[in-house]
């Protein structure tokens, strides 16, 4: 493969960061570069020196485009990040409208839930994948990294209680929880009391969603993805 974009493009389809880097002035000039987030180099004739591999790879880390130089070089980062994914439990009415608008902005979407008549997939056109099954089996199949946005619907706490701690211990973007400032502060003070501290349960936004009235479920969805986006 010779083609750079293409190289690019492949890189964040399977899930990778990583950068499209061109050099900047001299003979150089206009030469490409594709680069992992492990600093090899995927696509590329010259060597690259590897103080501005290090300075590509702190963009790449920071998902920060923009003007690198060292050692003499100056180069554009075009930073590679792969889709979001957003993982939804609880699939109502809330869940649908925001599938659909999530899906639009950009995040890949996974919905699950354990109640067998509300995880169809007829529900969810725009998901990737619909599951039926409780948090632990389901995180178990789609693991949670650092691109995932996680949005707790279903706020009966022993699904929550599963839930919630395994989000946690995750590198996860970003934890939302539906639910009242009583049902929060409640979710707060068990969490606690399972050994997670403030900074951990600051964590989570709840009541989740950006404060704009939302009422109807299209509305609460809106406040979600605003607050996702922020």
């Amino acid at each position: 493969m010779t083609d750079p974009l293409e190289i690019a493009r492949d890189l964040a389809a399977s899930g990778r960061s990583g950068a499209l880097v061109t050099l900047l002035h001299g003979d150089s000039g206009g030469k490409r570069f594709v680069i992992d987030a492990a600093g090899e180099v995927l696509f590329g004739e010259e060597s690259l020196t590897a103080g501005l591999v290090d300075q590509v790879r702190r963009r790449i880390e920071t998902e920060t485009p923009g003007v690198v130089a060292a050692d003499g070089i100056e180069a554009f980062v075009d930073v590679i990040v792969p889709m979001p994914t957003l993982r939804i439990f609880g699939a109502g009415p809330i869940a649908e409208a925001l599938c659909a608008l999530a899906a639009r902005a950009g995040f890949e979407v996974a919905v699950g839930d354990p109640r067998p008549a509300h995880a169809q997939p007829q529900r969810f056109p725009d998901a990737i994948s619909v599951a039926c099954g409780w948090p632990d089996d389901l995180v178990a199949a789609l693991p949670l990294d650092r691109r995932s946005f996680v949005v707790s619907l279903l706020h009966a706490e022993r699904f929550e209680d599963v839930l919630l701690p395994l989000a946690l211990q995750s590198e996860a973007r970003y934890i939302g929880a539906l639910g009242s400032r009583k049902t929060h502060a409640d979710r707060i003070e068990r969490l606690q009391a399972a050994g997670f501290d403030d900074a951990a349960v600051a964590r989570i936004h709840g009541p989740v969603g950006l404060s704009i009235g939302a009422i109807t479920p299209e509305e609460i969805a809106i406040a979600i993805l605003a607050e996702m986006v922020q």
